[in-house]
């Protein structure tokens, strides 16, 4: 069972939270406070990690930052309010996974929570495509002599490709694997970043043997042992 750690002054968030989320099959633990959560962090490993960001004893980036220094991936997605634009993007840069913008619907979290869950799961080793050496790890490729850098979206978009090499994935689905529960991205954003990864993995972008559309739905990676297509 995955391990969730909810840290929320609030009474009412807080244990609406846990009810919802202990009857969707997680073991719940909550903090109102950052001596509760460094308490309950400090023994325990957990899956995920729900962070406010004002506590009463603290800012919950204090949580966050000392987590990443520590060493600890465990995903996080913090929840703020409306209007804290430099505390979103400073915990973003500090390694949070998502943020949720009170108040939010239960069920909004919950599908931002899935999308970081596929994306921790999604591969990132080092593989071939074609003449192309990749390291998803490093965001860097090689082909033949000449090397790139892929941007994290275009890395996140090729490591769910992978994960689901040899079958077509719909533009939506990829919006809500790589982009999360977000309605500001659209559908052309796939597109975008499926134009820019074959510049960097086909030897012919406009004629690709890797990364091929397939039309009105979306994009499948060719499996690793594929017929030729005639």
């Amino acid at each position: 069972m995955n391990r969730l750690l909810v840290v929320e002054d609030d009474t009412s968030i807080r244990e609406s939270l846990v009810d919802y989320f202990a009857g969707r099959d997680w073991l719940v633990q909550a903090a109102g406070d950052l001596a509760a959560a460094n308490a309950m962090l400090a023994p325990e490993r957990f899956d995920m990690v729900l962070l406010d960001l004002h506590l009463p004893d603290g800012d919950g980036l204090e949580v966050l930052r000392a987590m990443r220094k520590a060493g600890d991936r465990t995903p996080v997605i913090v929840l703020t309010a409306r209007g804290e634009i430099e505390q979103r993007v400073l915990g973003l840069q500090l390694g949070a996974d998502d943020y949720v913008v009170k108040p939010f619907s239960v069920h909004e979290l919950d599908a931002r929570i899935q999308a970081v869950q596929r994306r921790a799961e999604q591969p990132t080793g080092s593989l071939r495509l074609g003449d192309a050496e990749i390291d998803l790890a490093g965001h860097s490729g090689r082909r033949g002599e000449a090397e790139f850098r892929l941007l994290p979206k275009e890395a996140e978009l090729l490591a769910h490709l992978v994960r689901h090499r040899g079958r077509t994935c719909s533009r939506d689905d990829l919006l809500r694997a790589v982009w999360g529960y977000d309605a500001t991205p659209t559908t052309r954003t796939v597109d975008t970043h499926v134009f820019q990864l074959r510049k960097k993995l086909e030897r012919d972008p406009a004629n690709p043997e890797l990364l091929l559309t397939v039309h009105g739905v979306g994009y499948r990676l060719v499996a690793e042992r594929e017929p030729d297509r005639q």
